[in-house]
C-alpha cells in the first residue's frame, strides 16, 4: 500500500478534533459546565434546605402530638374534676335539703302549738333543744 500521508494524521486526528471542538464550542461548553455546576450547587443547597425543613416539620409534629396529648389529659382531668364536684354538690344538697313532708309537718305542728296557746319562743326553744 502506498503511503498517502493519512497514517500520520490518523493518530493525531482525535487531538485535532478535540482542538477544533474546543475552538468552536469551547466557550459555550465552559459556560454550560459552569451553569451545570451552579445548578448542581443550587440543587445540593435546596436538598439540604429540604432535609432541614423536613426534620423541623417532624420535630414540630412530635411537639404538636405531645401538646395535644397533654391538652386531652387536661380536658379529661377537668371533666372528671367537674363531674366529681357536681356529684359532691348534689349529694350535699340531698343531705342538707329539707324534705317537703317533714317541713309541712313542722308547720302543722307549729300551727297546732300556736292554736293551743303556745308562743313562738317556746317553739323555737323546743327546736333548738332538738338540734
Amino acid at each position: 500500500m502506498p503511503d498517502d500521508g493519512n497514517r500520520t494524521l490518523a493518530p493525531e486526528a482525535p487531538k485535532d478534533v478535540d482542538r477544533l471542538r474546543d475552538i468552536i464550542f469551547g466557550g459555550q461548553m465552559r459556560e454550560y459546565a459552569q451553569r451545570f455546576q451552579t445548578v448542581q450547587r443550587d440543587m445540593e443547597r435546596l436538598q439540604s434546605e429540604l432535609d432541614r425543613l423536613t426534620e423541623e416539620m417532624t420535630d414540630q409534629g412530635r411537639d404538636f402530638d405531645k401538646k395535644l396529648q397533654a391538652l386531652r389529659r387536661d380536658a379529661r382531668q377537668g371533666d372528671d374534676d367537674l363531674r366529681t364536684e357536681l356529684r359532691d354538690t348534689a349529694e350535699k344538697l340531698m343531705d342538707e335539703k329539707v324534705d317537703r313532708l317533714a317541713l309541712g309537718e313542722l308547720f302543722i305542728e307549729l300551727g297546732n302549738h300556736l292554736k293551743a296557746g303556745g308562743t313562738i319562743s317556746n317553739v323555737l326553744k323546743n327546736l333548738s333543744d332538738l338540734g
